[in-house]
């Protein structure tokens, strides 16, 4: 593979142009620690975090906003249902010196799109976005990025009057995830969009979706010329996914598999109180279970455990019969 070339959002510089993805429940300081520690991708990213209560969050230090040195540079990813709520958003997170702030408009969860109106929804009413995203440039010296999916359908029309409305709002990079908003992560896809919004943008733009490998990494810049790519689900699985793509070979015996893992429950355990850490080791054991010759099994039983003490104590009894 050929060198992978940065390219810049705004001041900030992503190299590698790889993206770690906002993810529920996994994109915390724990897991972009773990990530780091086989190879730093460009850009982090926050888990998705509610504008209208990031005033509350950060009186409290919430855990879902804190990150450490390493997970530099990051950006912090909001939704919103109005101007006000993300205006609000923007000035309280100038607290956390954020890198970047992005805007979410790709969620389609029932709990962000319906009940909230925000996140995809919003892709209903461009001038609504525009609203949002002119009222977060006026407050921050941020770049300003925006995630955003397909719409309601494969439409190339609509995908141009986002395109402009992001860029006419001063929006320094986008990430397209090809998928219509109903859509569930099963069906492909449909990477030709990242092209063809590459070709009428003038902004860098960062496809995601389906990148499972090295592979997948080289055929998405190939295929779309698109100027970074962002991992999520793939890089749960394979914390290490980015420094393969870098070309670093991970040599995945069963005692790198039992590190990895137990060094992830590591970090999650000192940084979550145990009710909440059991729930994260539980989300990322979902995902890592696919390594291990026996995990699905073991990720199942797991889910069955109520107290955090029980479930170490079952890691420790069971995770070695996995491999």
């Amino acid at each position: 593979m050929q060198k992978l070339k940065p390219f810049k959002i705004g001041p900030i510089t992503v190299d590698p142009p790889l993206i770690l993805a906002p993810m529920a429940g996994v994109t915390h300081s724990p897991f972009r620690q773990l990530v780091a520690s086989f190879e730093k991708p460009g850009l982090f990213y926050s888990e998705m975090l509610s504008a209208k209560h990031l005033p509350h969050d950060l009186r409290k230090n919430s855990l879902w906003i804190q990150r450490t040195e390493i997970e530099h540079p990051m950006a912090y990813q909001i939704f919103a249902a109005n101007a006000d709520e993300a205006a609000v958003g923007c000035v309280e997170l100038q607290e956390k010196n954020p890198e970047i702030i992005d805007l979410n408009l790709a969620c389609p969860a029932p709990n962000i799109a319906t009940r909230r109106k925000s996140g995809a929804y919003l892709l209903s009413d461009l001038g609504l976005i525009a609203e949002i995203l002119s009222a977060m440039k006026e407050k921050v010296q941020q770049p300003l990025t925006a995630k955003i999916r397909l719409g309601n359908k494969p439409d190339l029309h609509f995908l141009r009057d986002l395109s402009a409305v992001l860029e006419e709002c001063g929006v320094n990079a986008v990430t397209l995830h090809p998928r219509l908003t109903s859509e569930k992560l099963k069906r492909r896809a449909r990477w030709e969009y990242i092209g063809y919004l590459k070709e009428m943008s003038s902004i860098p733009v960062i496809g995601n979706g389906d990148v499972k490998s090295k592979e997948d990494c080289q055929k998405m810049f190939a295929q779309t010329g698109c100027d970074g790519v962002m991992i999520g689900r793939t890089a749960v699985q394979k914390p290490w996914i980015f420094a393969e793509i870098c070309g670093e070979k991970q040599e995945l015996s069963n005692d790198f598999l039992q590190s990895a893992y137990h060094r992830h429950i590591g970090l999650i355990t000192n940084f979550f109180q145990p009710q909440q850490a059991l729930g994260r080791i539980k989300e990322f054991t979902w995902y890592y279970s696919k390594n291990l010759r026996f995990g699905h099994r073991f990720a199942a039983r797991l889910q069955s455990i109520r107290t955090f003490h029980e479930g170490l104590e079952f890691i420790a009894e069971n995770f070695a019969k996995t491999l």
